[in-house]
């Protein structure tokens, strides 16, 4: 049982990201601090460049030193609790997901019956539902939306 705490213990340490924004803050307040202690432009007006390059090289060492990522040793209360959460998720979004494929196939046997009543009540109706236009790519009133009305609203001798 303690290999699989030290590996969950592990994993978890990896994924943490929250050290990356704790380096950027620390990194800001030390840029600003090491351009207030150099005296900043040097009275010249132009930039200089030591100073630019000591913050570029505080900016470096502070963002891109190692840190450690150790999290404590967790203890097996804690990778039970975790390995509980984890299973009630799984059996959330199982649960979701039948849900949804249930809907699907009521939908599905809905359109299928229609379908059906429609062969029984008229086969002209049947059949000219099932046939395809040869060019139809889109429907034929269909109009791009657009924040104004058309100028053509209607023609009543389309027919």
């Amino acid at each position: 049982m303690s290999g699989s705490v030290r590996a969950i213990s592990t994993a978890l340490s990896t994924s943490h990201r929250g050290g990356l924004l704790l380096r950027a803050t620390k990194a800001t307040k030390e840029v600003k601090r090491a351009s207030s202690r150099t005296g900043g432009s040097g009275g010249s007006g132009a930039p200089s460049h030591e100073v630019s390059g000591a913050r570029y090289e505080m900016m470096k060492q502070i963002l891109y030193q190692e840190e450690p990522r150790q999290l404590p040793p967790l203890s097996t209360e804690d990778v039970d609790r975790h390995m509980t959460i984890m299973r009630a998720q799984k059996i959330f979004h199982m649960t979701a997901s039948a849900t949804r494929r249930a809907e699907r196939m009521a939908k599905f046997e809905s359109m299928r019956s229609a379908y059906e009543a429609l062969a029984d009540l008229d086969q002209r109706l049947f059949d000219g539902a099932c046939q395809k236009e040869a060019n139809a790519t889109f429907p034929r009133q269909m109009r791009v939306p657009t924040e104004t009305p058309p100028t053509k609203i209607w023609d009543y001798l389309t027919k």
